[in-house]
């Protein structure tokens, strides 16, 4: 070191930021870890220059000739390990600080006090971040590295240095730039210690810096739901402002009821114990503090008075505010604290690179390694952590409630006993959030008990809740605009909007406890029957649109209500129940909604429920049992039960002739003979379809006309009479298109592409398959979708484009396999007498094609009509 005494250097020190806790995580993979953070550091330090002084354990002490060069590696060495793909679960964050002075050499190495005090800065850095003085400031006037700019963050005392330091960060593109406060001595903030690295919110840390770094906005209140992060974010957000004011004073309110013992507390917080309401505004009055008021709600009028006596009696504080509730005063910016976002499900099974981008999943992860060193997101867990944090949607402390039982219970555990889980007190937290339970009904006894009964009502909706009108009629009240109000600045529901109007819900753990209340005040029942009343009735309007022209507004808005509708199921139709009232209110709506589950493909679903209502009315031999069974004997055509369905229609039948019902005779035999064209037997299936139109020409019922018309007509296709199928089906979609039954109008089209094809009238079918294939999907009927792109692949074989009949074909055959919707027996015949021609073509390339269309979506494939020409 002799040939460096005297001169003027730039001295780097560098450590990983929970290095000790990384070794406890990591174990043995650790070595691996820390070799790589130091090829990744040298080879920027080598680059720009730097001599290694000293590594010791995850430290380094280099030193550089130029302060340019200093800050070039070090930008361009965070960069490398920000870039750097870490094992699954590793944040690797190194601090660095950089001071520039004449450093003694001694021995192999370097001492003084300019070597010390490169050490403090770094000391003073978190995790990612770049820390220099002020003399390393003033060497790299203009020599900064590309993109670079330096934040200054004030004058610092720092341990053993005499004389207070000026810091600057290195703000270094693509990496973040907001940290806590530096790690010095001399702060005046009372801030507690945070827990952990804050996870997720970076978005709303930036935004509530801004709001709060100007003079236009003295108070800003943190709302939510109780569990939602309020607390953390706030003082996360009163770290990175610490730099910029004079002092910042957290205070605890969460046990004060009235605000003479707020104004102690707040006293308390900034060490003037005694002092009464107006001493503290006279210390206030001129001074740069942040105030953190954390747990308004309680106190009278929610803290209102407090915050603004505060507010009119100084001139420079700034206030911000947790609560669960706004405060409604003026100059106030509420700010909402929404929980933390979850992973999609959508494509399948979650991968642990997607889960890991998921700031609830990341939470679940920090906190499960809390409790369990050893923890890790893994393939085999994945799946269940992330249905876990679905399930809580997204809700922080419900998170943390779950992860700390990892150790008692693996995640897919953990899913299965997640509500009794939540019930489990957590020590370590305030004694209102040691359970999930415990924080709900704080807020919940905070609200009159007009509000407390809305509370518990919206616990007989589904998971999607329901309009304000819909928690009207529940309650039977006129509005429940001004109930639903209170609740939500309470933020003990949720408020969404959506196309049919606004809605209103809880988040699904918070459901749970509005369940068990509602049972302990023993008006859950009389929810959940007015509930299922309401809905039975709206549902049975939709079913009734669903041939007509309101047939897409139908569907969506049954859709949208699908969640309300089951619990309304759920309620009738439960397995101890002997209500009779409750049965026949699960068979109108099994009854209402047959169509649309026929229609949709919800068939293992509306399979279980049809099960239950028939069960439940064994004992019934009406109309209603007739309309049940046949919506049962539907689906088990749609499976292939051709068998049992016959059975089932047959007694349909019988209900309805009893019943002197002309209509329902008409709609049995229609579908009997649909089953018996699927038993092979197309002579009777042929008589029964004849005697279902007579029936509906005497009646004049156009829709029982048109329906046996189209299967008519499938038998002519069948027998190899195109022309009669064309004729038939003309006159169906004539009939369809005056009664405004869009869908009726597809499926004859559909089949008269079928017919086309049978008579080798190719380029009528195609010219029709391509107005279809921009069309078919309004329906929303995933077996006529389906449909269509099997005859648009039966029309490419025909036209000898053999790998696109191929490859249609087997995504038609994959997303039915999904969709559990299987292609009948005659309609699979069909389709394979000519892919059998184009599998002959193409030879041993059919599993390529194969396996190229089952990667194919139904737009994707729908697309494909556009290329199939005939010219």
């Amino acid at each position: 070191m002799g040939d460096l005494a005297s001169t003027r250097l730039t001295m780097l020190f560098s450590d990983i930021e929970g290095s000790t806790n990384l070794l406890n995580r990591l174990g043995p993979a650790y070595p691996v870890v820390l070799a790589t953070h130091r090829r990744i550091l040298r080879l920027a330090f080598e680059r720009w220059r730097g001599r290694e002084v000293g590594t010791e354990g995850d430290s380094f002490f280099v030193v550089f000739g130029s302060a340019a060069d200093a800050l070039a590696a070090a930008a361009e060495g965070q960069q490398a390990l920000e870039a750097h793909r870490w094992p699954v679960g590793v944040r690797l964050r190194v601090r660095m600080g950089l001071h520039t002075g004449h450093p003694e050499p001694f021995e192999d190495n370097l001492v003084g006090l300019d070597v010390h005090l490169a050490a403090r800065v770094s000391a003073t850095a978190h995790g990612g971040q770049v820390v220099l003085t002020q003399a390393t400031t003033v060497d790299t006037v203009g020599r900064l590295p590309p993109g670079t700019s330096l934040l200054h963050l004030g004058t610092h005392r720092l341990k053993d240095i005499v004389e207070p330091q000026h810091l600057c960060q290195l703000v270094v593109p693509g990496l973040p730039a907001a940290f806590p406060p530096l790690r010095s001595l001399g702060t005046s903030s009372t801030l507690p210690s945070a827990p952990g690295e804050l996870v997720g919110r970076q978005e709303e840390l930036a935004l509530l810096s801004a709001l709060l770094g100007t003079r236009d906005r003295r108070i800003v209140t943190l709302t939510g739901a109780g569990g939602s992060g309020k607390t953390r974010l706030a003082v996360a957000v009163a770290e990175l402002l610490a730099v910029s004011v004079d002092a910042v004073h957290f205070v605890d309110l969460s046990s004060a009821t009235e605000d003479s013992a707020a104004w102690s507390s707040l006293g308390n917080a900034m060490g003037r114990a005694g002092a009464d309401e107006s001493d503290i505004l006279e210390y206030l009055h001129d001074r740069e503090v942040l105030l953190v008021l954390d747990n308004l709600e309680q106190l009278p009028g929610s803290g209102a008075g407090l915050v603004s006596r505060l507010l009119a009696g100084t001139a420079r504080p700034r206030i911000l505010a947790t609560s669960r509730r706004p405060l409604h005063i003026a100059g106030e910016q509420e700010f909402p604290v929404a929980p933390l976002s979850t992973p999609t499900t959508e494509g399948g099974r979650p991968t642990v690179a997607v889960a890991d981008r998921a700031d609830s999943v990341r939470l679940f992860v920090q906190q499960a390694t809390l409790a369990d060193p050893s923890f890790a997101l893994t393939d085999d867990n994945v799946a269940d952590i992330v249905a876990v944090c679905r399930r809580l949607e997204g809700l922080p402390l419900a998170i943390e409630l779950a992860a700390a039982r990892v150790r008692l219970l693996p995640p897919k555990a953990l899913l299965d006993h997640l509500d009794e889980v939540l019930g489990l007190p957590l020590p370590g937290h305030p004694q209102r959030q040691q359970t999930l339970r415990a924080t709900v009904e704080w807020g919940y006894r905070m609200v009159g008990p007009v509000e407390q009964k809305a509370f518990r009502a919206l616990a007989a909706f589904g998971a999607t809740g329901g309009t304000f009108e819909a928690l009207a009629e529940v309650l039977q009240i006129g509005s429940a605009l001004a109930v639903v109000s209170e609740l939500l600045d309470a933020a003990l529901i949720r408020t969404e909007d959506h196309q049919g109007g606004p809605r209103v819900r809880l988040l699904q753990p918070v459901r749970a406890v509005a369940h068990d209340l509602a049972v302990q005040a023993g008006d859950l029942d009389t929810f959940q029957r007015t509930h299922a009343q309401h809905f039975l009735a709206l549902a049975e309007r939709a079913g009734g649109r669903l041939k007509g022209p309101d047939a897409i507004a139908a569907r969506a808005w049954l859709e949208l209500e699908m969640d309300n509708l089951r619990a309304a199921l759920d309620w009738a139709l439960g397995p101890d129940t002997l209500d009779e009232q409750r049965i026949a209110t699960g068979i109108r709506l099994c009854t209402a909604l047959g169509w649309y589950w026929y229609v949709t493909g919800y068939d293992s679903e509306s399979r279980r429920w049809l099960e239950r209502a028939s069960q439940a009315a064994a004992k019934q031999q009406g109309p209603q049992l007739a309309d049940l069974l046949h919506s049962f004997a539907l689906l088990l055509l749609q499976r292939g039960d051709n068998a049992m369905a016959r059975n089932v229609l047959a007694k349909t039948l019988a209900l309805w002739h009893r019943a002197h019902d002309s209509a329902g005779e008409a709609k049995a035999l229609n579908s009997m003979g649909v089953a018996y064209r699927s038993l092979g037997d197309p002579d009777r299936a042929r008589a029964l379809l004849h005697r279902s139109i007579e029936i509906a020409h005497s009646i004049e019922n156009l829709e029982r006309q048109a329906t046996a018309l189209t299967n008519l007509a499938l038998l002519e296709i069948d027998d190899g009479h195109a022309e009669a199928a064309l004729r038939a089906l003309a006159e169906a979609e004539r009939i369809d298109a005056t009664l405004g039954n869009a869908w009726g109008v597809a499926a004859d089209r559909v089949n008269r592409v079928a017919a086309l094809l049978s008579d080798g009238r190719t380029a009528e079918a195609v010219e029709l398959l391509h107005d279809l294939a921009d069309t078919v999907t309004e329906q929303g009927d995933p077996d006529l979708t389906l449909g269509v792109i099997e005859l648009l692949a039966y029309a490419a074989s025909t036209l000898g484009k053999h790998e696109q009949a191929l490859r249609l074909a087997a995504c038609a055959d994959e997303q039915r396999t999904i969709s559990d919707i299987p292609l009948t027996d005659l309609d699979r015949t069909f389709l394979d007498r000519q892919l059998a021609l184009s599998r002959e073509a193409m030879g041993d390339t059919v599993a390529d094609q194969d396996f190229e269309g089952r990667s194919l979506t139904v737009e994707q494939a729908l697309a494909q009509a556009a290329t199939l020409t005939t010219a």
